[in-house]
């Protein structure tokens, strides 16, 4: 089983000056991005990056992203990406429950880091990327790829079972678990995932997505080092900037959510040919309404390939696809299908009892194949929780039909997902929960036409107590992600509970529409 960075510098060899990024005013080769991912694993190496040691990266997306990432892979780090928008509570908990070694933070990120590190004691050292090259305060030291003498470590020798990616997702307990991925799981996955899409390396990719996830992961960063792709790399989505960068560079895929789909649409000029090079879009996250479908191939053509899937981070990416296609009457075909499950893997419904159902009956759906994950990190409760009989069990309830298109028809665990990011309640509501005057807390998924999903606090106040929502909404502000900031608390003098005294979130669910 070969090092992750042997794409990149296969690409080095077979295409050398083929423009592999374009990022702002830049345009990176493959030769020069091989270049930078060594110089930067020399410097790691100088600061005492190892093999196996574990890495977390919390860096914006930007072209240092993919050289560190590459250089972790070049060593045989094992890699974990964090959402940059995660809090310090939030990074020290990554940091904590993942036992990472070293976390490499952006300059401008810097205040995430944890500064106390009382129960952080696998962390050995903050490495600062970016800025003016100082060292910001003790215990951070700066990433200098310049200084380091020679080309590097040679690449690591990796096994097919040695762990090589952590990626961060809540289990069952609502809190964020390391996600042990193998070097076999992304060979079995993300290596196969461009040609399952149709990509080849005369595609130009356009990348607006968050690289920590896997989505960015893998049909970003991925699909152009398997390919020999050009990647279209912007900082952040925006829809305007996202059309001019289609014309511009002429992209033939883009990989985007629907609510950034709805968004570029929205800033196409009516009749216009902006969006005639693309030839594949690939979405997931939530459905495809046949309303934007309909717009999508209006202005990209009627030729374009619209897909969507679904997978799973314990899964390590894809584990179903299909082409979105409207019928004659112009609805979608197929309905809501998330697809048929992909080559190498089982796809099944299971009962409650542990039985695989037959078609059409309504149960777990379940995935098992070589993608699926070697467990959680140091959580063998979780792991045990969801995994039973070589089966991973997706908290979603669903149904597939005797042509083998799967349907989800609701979901197991309480996951909103707000515009593709996953939300889990008892994160909202652990931070609830650390107000003085809160007795009671429960967060619930309300629709949302743009997001799709956004989250809705419900609170009840301890006798006596004032707190308004307000002071609530910015204590959520001061200590999560802004994607998991309540869209609004509901204050009441009471919670529904069922017969144990635990609180009813589905009872809660029926009063959204007065909210909303």
């Amino acid at each position: 089983m070969f090092n992750r960075s042997a794409h990149l510098f296969a690409r080095e060899r077979d295409c050398p000056a083929k423009v592999a990024l374009h990022f702002e005013d830049q345009a990176i080769t493959f030769a020069a991005l091989a270049a930078q991912v060594r110089a930067m694993s020399a410097e790691l190496a100088r600061q005492g990056v190892e093999r196996g040691c574990r890495v977390g990266i919390m860096l914006p997306t930007s072209p240092d992203f993919i050289v560190v990432q590459q250089a972790l892979f070049l060593i045989g780090a094992i890699v974990s990406p964090l959402n940059i928008f995660y809090r310090p509570t939030e990074v020290a908990h990554v940091v904590a429950s993942c036992d990472l070694t070293h976390l490499i933070v952006h300059a401008d990120l810097i205040d995430r880091a944890p500064t106390d590190c009382i129960g952080l004691r696998s962390l050995r050292n903050v490495l600062m990327i970016g800025g003016d090259g100082g060292a910001v305060t003790s215990g951070i030291a700066p990433l200098q790829p310049g200084i380091a003498a020679g080309e590097g470590p040679k690449p690591a020798e990796v096994a097919a079972d040695d762990i090589v990616m952590l990626l961060n997702t809540s289990a069952t307990t609502g809190k964020s678990k390391g996600v042990m991925l193998t070097a076999a799981n992304l060979a079995a996955n993300y290596d196969r995932t461009p040609a399952w899409l149709g990509l080849t390396a005369a595609d130009v990719i356009l990348c607006a997505l968050p690289l920590y996830n896997t989505f960015g992961l893998n049909q970003g960063i991925n699909a152009m080092l398997v390919t020999g792709a050009t990647m279209v790399l912007l900082p952040r989505f925006d829809a305007r900037k996202c059309v001019e960068a289609i014309c511009r560079f002429h992209c033939t895929f883009v990989p985007a959510v629907p609510t950034m789909l709805q968004k570029i649409v929205d800033e196409v000029r009516p009749g216009s040919a902006d969006l005639e090079s693309v030839k594949h879009v690939m979405t997931g996250g939530a459905p495809v309404p046949a309303p934007l479908l309909r717009r999508v191939l209006a202005t990209m053509g009627p030729d374009t390939v619209v897909l969507t899937g679904y997978g799973l981070t314990e899964g390590t990416a894809l584990v179903t696809l299909t082409a979105v296609r409207l019928d004659a009457s112009g609805d979608l075909e197929h309905g809501r299908t998330i697809g048929r499950v992909l080559d190498g893997m089982e796809l099944a419904i299971r009962s409650e009892g542990g039985e695989i159902l037959p078609p059409n009956s309504v149960g777990e759906i379940v995935v098992r194949g070589p993608n699926v994950m070697a467990g959680y990190h140091k959580a063998p409760y979780d792991t045990a929780a969801a995994m039973a009989d070589g089966w991973l069990l997706s908290g979603d309830l669903g149904y597939i039909d005797t042509e083998g298109y799967a349907f989800i028809v609701d979901r197991k665990k309480d996951v909103i997902i707000r515009g593709g990011q996953n939300i889990y309640p008892a994160d909202i509501e652990e931070v609830l929960y650390q107000c003085a005057g809160v007795a009671e807390a429960a967060v619930v998924g309300i629709a949302d036409d743009m997001l799709g999903e956004v989250p809705v606090a419900y609170v009840a106040l301890q006798p006596a107590a004032d707190v308004s929502a307000s002071r609530l909404i910015e204590h959520c502000r001061a200590e999560l992600a802004h994607y998991k900031v309540p869209a609004e608390i509901v204050i009441r003098p009471e919670l529904p509970k069922g017969p144990t005294g635990k609180i009813l979130r589905r009872a809660l669910r029926p009063q959204q529409a007065a909210v909303a």
